[in-house]
């Protein structure tokens, strides 16, 4: 299994405090069968503004503890602004394993009016957006088609375990499975931001697709490696379901 969105490195976002609480979650990722972990800490301008030597210098010490029994590459969770092109040319924003693919997160509440613009200057960069945890976002649950076209477009997106799970309420929880029972979901992460109640647990909900979504599982776990090397992956053609009562609110013209 890999985690591709988790805030293990500590003292720079509002994830790890210490690197004693690093140590606690990176060690229950590895009891959870974790094979890779992303260190997909904030970057969000003027709030969390990463400095990458002393990012990168955090990893490797945590690399280097648990080298033997976990890899853990460096990511981050870059927030969309309509200047990520030039972030990430003047090297303050980078790719997920420093290859081709960028966890983004949209605003909570908005789909900004730019977000396709920016994803395609992404993707003309050779850089495939993978959207974080699509299915906390108001405007596309509201709106599963807001995705279904990004997808469509060549991006990807990422699904936080505790949403499968319920631990973000009851809505979320149903466009969570409504997103495994479409194919528009494509790597899962665990969102950790701490040793407590967000902590790295993601096994459960990788057994939640597999019982809603088999064949969705077993693309997750045949080419979740390949995203990490930066390889090209063909995605699930993206399925069509029944829409009544909540389900047909998600969809519209």
């Amino acid at each position: 299994m890999v985690d591709f969105h988790s805030h293990i490195v500590f003292n720079v976002d509002d994830g790890s405090s210490d690197i004693a609480m690093s140590k606690n979650m990176i060690l229950n990722a590895i009891d959870e069968g974790t094979k890779c972990i992303c260190a997909s800490s904030h970057y969000i301008p003027i709030e969390f503004e990463q400095s990458k030597e002393e990012f990168f210098e955090k990893v490797d010490d945590l690399r280097q503890i648990f080298s033997e029994k976990i890899d853990i590459v460096p990511a981050l969770e870059v927030y969309l602004t309509p200047d990520l092109i030039e972030l990430y040319e003047a090297g303050k924003i980078w790719c997920i394993n420093e290859k081709k693919y960028m966890l983004i997160e949209l605003p909570m509440s908005e789909f900004p009016m730019y977000t396709e613009d920016v994803f395609y200057e992404l993707r003309l960069k050779g850089i495939t957006p993978i959207i974080a945890h699509p299915e906390r976002n108001i405007k596309i649950a509201e709106n599963i088609n807001l995705l279904k076209n990004l997808i469509e477009q060549g991006v990807l997106a990422q699904m936080n375990s505790g949403s499968i799970l319920g631990f973000y309420g009851k809505r979320v929880k149903e466009v969570a499975e409504t997103l495994i029972q479409m194919n528009l979901i494509h790597v899962l992460g665990s969102d950790a931001h701490n040793d407590g109640k967000r902590n790295t647990n993601i096994k459960t909900a990788f057994n939640r697709i597999n019982e809603i979504n088999p064949d969705l599982y077993e693309w997750i776990i045949e080419n979740q490696f390949s995203i990490i090397n930066g390889d090209d992956v063909e995605v699930l053609p993206i399925k069509k379901i029944k829409k009544a009562g909540f389900l047909a609110r998600m969809f519209k013209r």
